[in-house]
């Protein structure tokens, strides 16, 4: 079957046979006519034809490009403002542990910042690296917001699987102490991922490479409860089928793709991310403990109920032909994943 540009190039060259053999007077000179039009290289002049509707589709589109966008962008505030209208109260959830999570980390840096210097040279690198990793994390966690506001579940948990892993490099340097820290820190001037990591003295000299599954193993945090979820992070971040085919943003049907915004599957990035800020948040604010930071670590922790109500229920509101993900027994964290039902 002929393509639009194709059958539009034909009809033109057969229309053009016709008119010219109507025109003809005689049986001879139709079939010289013929004879003519059969002599015509087609594949060159479709292919200069090509380039030219090529540069005028290009020289159109560029002339009403602002046009275009501006319906397009009038169809985004539609679906931004169907998608606040929905998850507004969840989103504010998220957004709130931002602010109280980057409101209690600047007061517990300045009350750090005025212990003793000899108490600060302690724990100097375990400190500089958690709250860098703490800062980043941070950023990561808005811009998971951000995502989830514009429909993107799947870029959503792509951020959430680098938080995860900030998680467990926070957790294998607050294990093995100052020399770990201090080898994470000089690491940056360098093209290394890893071996920083040889600092903790646990892995073997004959050990050629360590890898992110190394440290994981030996970082104090029970991964085996996080296998699942981050194996799926990484199936979406990766050109995997699974990550191509099952997308959080994929309301289940295999033959829908999706190409642009959804608001289906940002449960589990929300979730997840709350989870992780509040572990890597408990590790930084313990280096030095106040009674400031015990107090913000447990309202932190106890935040991520409050997140997983708000999205749980509003995904059981949106969706109500979807398994319902919000249950009257609340369950710890530290022993339950719920994640959402498109898993």
């Amino acid at each position: 079957m002929a393509d639009n540009t194709t059958k539009f190039l034909q009809d033109i060259f057969i229309n053009l046979l016709e008119d010219q053999l109507e025109k003809a007077e005689s049986q001879e000179e139709a079939d010289e006519i013929v004879k003519h039009f059969e002599k015509i290289d087609l594949e060159t002049i479709f292919g200069e034809m090509f380039d030219t509707m090529a540069s005028d589709t290009t020289r159109y589109m560029r002339d009403t490009m602002y046009e275009q966008v501006m319906i397009s962008r009038a169809d985004e505030q539609e679906f931004l403002a169907r998608q606040e209208q929905k998850w507004g109260r969840a989103f504010v959830a998220s957004e709130s542990m931002y602010i109280m999570t980057l409101e209690a980390t600047q007061a517990y840096v300045e009350a750090i910042n005025q212990l003793p210097q000899e108490e600060l040279k302690k724990n100097h690198c375990t400190f500089t690296a958690l709250q860098h990793i703490h800062g980043r994390a941070l950023q990561q966690f808005l811009e998971i917001i951000t995502l989830m506001k514009n429909g993107f579940a799947d870029g959503a948990y792509a951020r959430w699987r680098s938080m995860y892993e900030l998680t467990i490099i926070s957790s294998f340097i607050t294990k093995h102490g100052e020399n770990v820290a201090e080898a994470f820190i000089e690491s940056s001037e360098t093209d290394d991922r890893y071996e920083w990591a040889r600092a903790s003295t646990i892995f073997p000299i004959t050990k050629k490479y360590i890898s992110f599954n190394d440290i994981q193993k030996n970082s104090g945090i029970d991964s085996a409860i996080w296998c699942q979820q981050y194996d799926l992070a990484n199936k979406t971040v990766h050109a995997s089928p699974q990550g191509t085919f099952k997308r959080l943003s994929n309301t289940g049907g295999i033959n829908i793709i999706p190409v642009g915004r959804s608001d289906y599957g940002i449960t589990t990035p929300a979730e997840h991310s709350a989870i992780s800020l509040a572990q890597i948040t408990t590790m930084f604010f313990t280096i030095y403990s106040t009674g400031d930071s015990i107090v913000a670590i447990k309202y932190i922790h106890n935040w991520i109920d409050v997140i997983r109500e708000e999205y749980f229920k509003t995904h059981d509101f949106v969706f109500p032909d979807e398994e319902k993900l919000w249950e009257d027994s609340m369950v710890s964290y530290e022993t339950t994943v719920i994640g959402d039902t498109d898993e």
